[in-house]
């Protein structure tokens, strides 16, 4: 017995970044999450609004939310989300098979990223990239999210890698540009394309590498083919849903706005959580390259940075989501400085990131032990302030990978050999450990609370019989798509109604998000409230009128 536990005292785990160790440790953040709970607010749910379109109403060529085309995106991420929908469905809810696509893309991500690493730094500063990606707290919850976002992500991600390649092989490395930034705007639309393309077209006046003739031969494939590409879809669309596409194409043509000094610093707020560990490695590495700075290997993932950064300041609105392409290049510039960081640095980032997932994961698993034992009896009654009528139930499964993630948490953590890639590889699993802790422990929780399920089904059942036509007002689009998922009620919007209709050619049952003066303005206007309700502890509520007749 004494030899069995010194041996476990002496026990250290090696932490060689092997393909299957990298490969584990994705599995291990990217599955929780994925199933066991409904669509919430507000990109998941439009992200599931839009797929239960293209299964339930047909709606494959222009994405649509609730009836209405959706312009933000483009349909391919939706594609394959409805594709893994329809292939699980006899085992999982749409929603939940759906989201496996941003599971697929997450895994192709990485793969290419670390692929594109290794093409201009070499294998090890592929492997630091990879996981200084799966550490970037940006990820945390959309990479489990029905997002258009994470499929930008692996096509720029394609498009890195292929710009690598192209020193060497110059064919493969044009057809690999012309899918990834033909995807990417398959994905997303214009905004999404120009990152790659511009990235693509302006190597040449950062290195001398890329200005040869081979890289022309690289650009005109990559041009041509990733043109044919898009213009496939645009030609399809237009014959058979030139309405929806039109209006999907003037919205594309003005979502870029001119790019405003405010918008910049919104964005910079943004990345420096969002692109944490990246960041701070990443300007070591510039800092370290600083002699070799004209080299492929800053170069290209500085015009990287530096498109991004413009093209997304140039989109309205500081959505964190639009700023997640940026985290691949400086995941690449972090993967290059990772084996050159100083020993105090490398250090003090191991030890950081060791205590404070140790600190947050040991307040996830008080809580749940609150939740299921009443003990400590003052945190119990937060979580059931929080989320009232919530009643927590033991889950032998969930428990159970939450001992598994925790147990090889702490042997990563605190019994794993001094290696260049501990740092990043702690921070990494301590991401998986946390984001896996609260996907497991808390979900019911979590979702009790987030969940539209129970308030669209009451509405549902409260709808007049043979009610066919509902107006909306004031609901978002998370909300609309909430209803037609869950209730297949789709609304007329208010808000898109043709000025001067006629009061009697309006639906005679109303929808709306409520406000405090809603109730006697409109039963001035003739409407009788016949429902009212809303989510626990939510100030989002929803009223259900009938005209009067």
């Amino acid at each position: 017995m004494n030899s069995f536990i010194h041996r476990l005292l002496a026990f250290r785990l090696a932490l060689h970044p092997t393909p299957a160790l990298l490969l584990a440790l994705s599995l291990a953040f990217i599955l929780p999450g994925l199933f066991g709970h409904d669509p919430w607010k507000t990109e998941d749910a439009v992200g599931t609004g839009i797929v239960h379109q293209m299964l339930n109403h047909g709606e494959w060529l222009v994405p649509h939310l609730a009836g209405e085309p959706f312009l933000e995106d483009g349909p391919l991420y939706y594609w394959v989300a409805a594709g893994f929908a329809w292939i699980g469905s006899p085992l999982f809810e749409p929603h939940s098979s759906a989201r496996l696509a941003s599971g697929a893309m997450m895994l192709l991500a990485l793969a290419f990223i670390r692929l594109a690493a290794r093409e201009f730094y070499g294998r090890p500063e592929g492997d630091a990239t990879a996981l200084v990606l799966l550490g970037s707290l940006g990820l945390l919850v959309h990479a489990h999210e029905n997002l258009a976002e994470i499929g930008v992500l692996a096509s720029f991600a394609l498009a890195l890698f292929a710009m690598g390649l192209a020193r060497r092989r110059h064919v493969l490395a044009g057809v690999l540009l012309a899918i990834g930034w033909g995807t990417a705007f398959l994905c997303k639309g214009l905004s999404a394309a120009l990152i790659p393309g511009l990235t693509a077209v302006l190597l040449p006046l950062t290195c001398r590498d890329w200005r040869v003739r081979r890289y022309g031969a690289t650009l005109a494939i990559g041009v041509s083919a990733g043109a044919a590409i898009c213009g496939a879809w645009l030609i399809v669309a237009h014959l058979y849903a030139p309405d929806a596409l039109n209006e999907w194409v003037g919205y594309q043509s003005q979502a870029l706005t001119a790019l405003t000094g405010p918008v910049l610093i919104e964005y910079g707020v943004t990345l420096s959580w969002a692109g944490w560990p990246a960041w701070p490695i990443a300007m070591w590495a510039l800092w370290d390259r600083r002699r070799r700075f004209a080299g492929p290997g800053t170069t290209c993932p500085l015009a990287a940075l530096v498109v991004g950064a413009a093209v997304v300041a140039m989109i309205p609105g500081n959505r964190e989501i639009n700023s997640l392409p940026l985290l691949l290049p400086l995941a690449l510039l972090a993967g290059a400085g990772v084996p050159t960081l100083r020993r105090g640095a490398a250090n003090a980032l191991t030890w950081f990131g060791a205590m404070t997932f140790s600190f947050f994961g040991g307040l996830v698993w008080l809580g749940w032990i609150a939740m299921m034992t009443g003990i400590p009896e003052q945190i119990q009654r937060n979580f059931a302030k929080l989320e009232p009528g919530h009643v927590p139930q033991f889950q032998w499964f969930e428990f159970a990978v939450a001992a598994a993630l925790t147990i090889t948490w702490l042997f990563v953590a605190f019994r794993s050999e001094r290696s260049p890639f501990r740092s990043v590889t702690v921070w990494a699993s301590g991401v998986a450990l946390l984001w896996g802790l609260i996907m497991t422990l808390w979900i019911d929780w979590i979702d009790y609370g987030r969940t539209y399920r129970p308030v669209v089904l009451a509405a549902r059942a409260a709808l007049p019989p043979g009610a066919q036509c509902i107006e909306s007002r004031n609901l978002g689009e998370a909300q609309r798509a909430a209803f037609d998922y869950h209730a297949e009620i789709v609304t007329r919007r208010a808000e898109a109604r043709p000025a001067g209709l006629n009061d009697q050619a309006r639906c005679p049952v109303l929808l709306v998000q409520a406000h405090a003066d809603d109730m006697a303005r409109l039963r001035d206007a003739g409407w009788t409230r016949i429902w009212e309700g809303n989510r626990p502890r939510d100030k989002e509520r929803y009223r259900l009128y009938a005209r009067r007749q």
